[in-house]
């Protein structure tokens, strides 16, 4: 799609949504539950339908339900990668195997940003809250708590 219309792929990880909350109960967990599908039914028939704007099938998404216990906030690590250029490529990315190549290669990008994300988390003196407050406690409220270098 972004070769079509020429645009600039940026490859980007995020990792650190694991640091927030612990899921208990998904979906495929609440079914399991007695009485869980007239709750089910009961909840979607009365909720407020969130893509009213589409048709069919879209519009009548059920919402899904999930039981999570928060945790102590942490922290999320963010990185974009190399810009990759696909304008001037159009007619080149339209042969399958030209853009599967592209695909293997955005997709790498973002993997290898997953993966670096994911080794500094463990390297982070700040990723608990605990040192974070003990950080702002020492250099100030609005002391900015120091990360990684790339």
């Amino acid at each position: 799609m972004a070769s079509r219309f020429g645009a600039k792929i940026i490859p980007f990880g995020v990792v650190g949504e694991d640091d927030i909350c612990d899921v208990l109960l998904d979906y495929n967990d609440l079914l399991k539950l007695p009485f869980y599908d007239i709750m089910d039914k009961k909840l979607n028939k009365d909720s407020v339908k969130l893509r009213a704007d589409c048709t069919g099938e879209i519009q009548n998404q059920p919402i899904h339900p999930m039981v999570v216990l928060p945790k102590v906030p942490g922290r999320f690590y963010f990185i974009f990668g190399k810009p990759i250029e696909t304008r001037g490529r159009e007619m080149e990315l339209t042969e399958k195997e030209n853009a599967q190549h592209m695909y293997l290669h955005v997709k790498s990008e973002v993997e290898n940003c997953i993966k670096y994300l994911k080794e500094k988390r463990e390297e982070d003196p700040y990723r608990s809250i605990l040192p974070r407050l003990l950080y702002q406690a020492v250099h100030g409220h609005n002391a900015e708590i120091p990360t990684f270098e790339l």
